[in-house]
């Protein structure tokens, strides 16, 4: 399933508190294991919550958190957060389908290196010019 692109703008009121509240815990988030999201944003207001939410969603490394926060946030909060009616009901909609497990954030998988070389060695290509017509 492919999913939407949101396009999310910024308010132009920022609250400081508010502010200084999700930058706080968006700092613990970057670390944190699916496990401990839930206890990072419990303190955080509705709103604050939603707005996270929806910053965390358009950031390709967050996405995940973004989805598990909206999870605990209702379709009117996102769709504020989000000023878009079409942005909220998407998020609110992919953060309660059934993705399994959720990862850490950030984590790719290892990347493996070949431990021998082959034994053929590489045939050189060698490019013909093309004929000229006269």
């Amino acid at each position: 399933m492919r999913r939407a692109a949101l396009k999310v703008t910024q308010s132009r009121i920022v609250d400081r508190d508010d502010h200084t509240a999700m930058t706080e815990a968006l700092g613990r988030l970057y670390g944190a294991a699916s496990q401990s999201i839930d206890d990072i944003v419990v303190g955080l207001t509705a709103s604050e919550r939603a707005r996270l939410a929806v910053f965390c969603y358009g950031r390709a490394h967050l996405n995940a958190v973004g989805l598990r926060i909206a999870a605990q946030c209702d379709l009117d909060q996102l769709i504020a957060a989000s000023h878009s009616a079409t942005a909220g009901h998407t998020l609110f909609s992919q953060s309660r389908e059934d993705t399994g497990p959720a990862e850490k954030p950030g984590r790719r998988a290892a990347i493996t290196l070949a431990t021998k070389a082959s034994s053929r060695p590489a045939s050189p290509v060698v490019a013909e010019p093309a004929e000229l017509s006269a």
